[in-house]
């Protein structure tokens, strides 16, 4: 068994800016709602989004004995030019200073694996999914990098996620400021979206008070 604490104060250590745990499990609704997404096409070229539906709506299909999802954050701020290196490579330190029974499978992911980061880490406790689809953290905003570790062992707690309402509900700044209109009615359409196409475009993330009154 691990410690939360002694997990969050070694993901500390190796530099992530903060780090939450949930139990796997299948994701149901997330399942029933992509499907009808990428059915639709809103899903765009992301023709890997058809592949590996089991997969990605189940992690102890992806990795076998899993126990527990290891949710870390990192900032824009704190990740360099390649976040997915980076991550990976805290991941690594991470693994070996918790010790924990080795795995053949790949079960450190970053963008790399059929996955559903943001739900997890919504599901970590570690914050919640915004009205433009993006992960914000509970108290450093939307501008973080998010990063999985899939463990075989149990933790000691699993901390419940917040019950509080989506402080999105009642705005719509983001929607209403989306240059090519893909956002809306709770459903992002990559085909219209100008990050999706140019990778130039944070608009929704520039006006969104949420990130004004975060801590970076």
């Amino acid at each position: 068994m691990l410690y939360l604490e002694t997990l969050r104060c070694l993901a500390s250590k190796v530099g992530f800016d903060d780090c939450g745990v949930v139990r796997p499990c299948r994701l149901d609704s997330d399942a029933q709602f992509m499907d009808a997404w990428v059915k639709a096409g809103r899903h765009g070229n992301m023709d890997y989004l058809e592949r590996n539906r089991d997969l990605r709506y189940d992690p102890r299909l992806l990795v076998p004995g899993a126990q527990t999802i290891v949710v870390v954050v990192l900032t824009y701020e704190h990740s360099g030019r390649d976040y997915h290196r980076t991550i990976k490579s805290k991941l690594y330190e991470l693994e070996a200073l918790l010790q924990t029974p080795p795995i053949t499978e790949q079960n450190k992911f970053c963008d790399s694996a059929p996955f559903l980061e943001r739900r997890w880490a919504e599901k970590s406790g570690l914050g919640f999914i915004g009205k433009n689809h993006q992960f914000y953290h509970y108290g450093l905003g939307s501008y973080v990098h998010l990063g999985e570790l899939v463990l075989l062992d149990e933790m000691d707690q699993y901390p419940e996620a917040h019950t509080t309402s989506n402080p999105c509900v009642e705005c719509q700044l983001c929607v209403d400021a989306c240059p090519a209109h893909a956002l809306g009615n709770d459903v992002w359409d990559a085909r219209k979206c100008v990050a999706y196409t140019t990778h130039k475009c944070t608009i929704c993330q520039q006006v969104c008070p949420l990130n004004l009154a975060s801590k970076l």
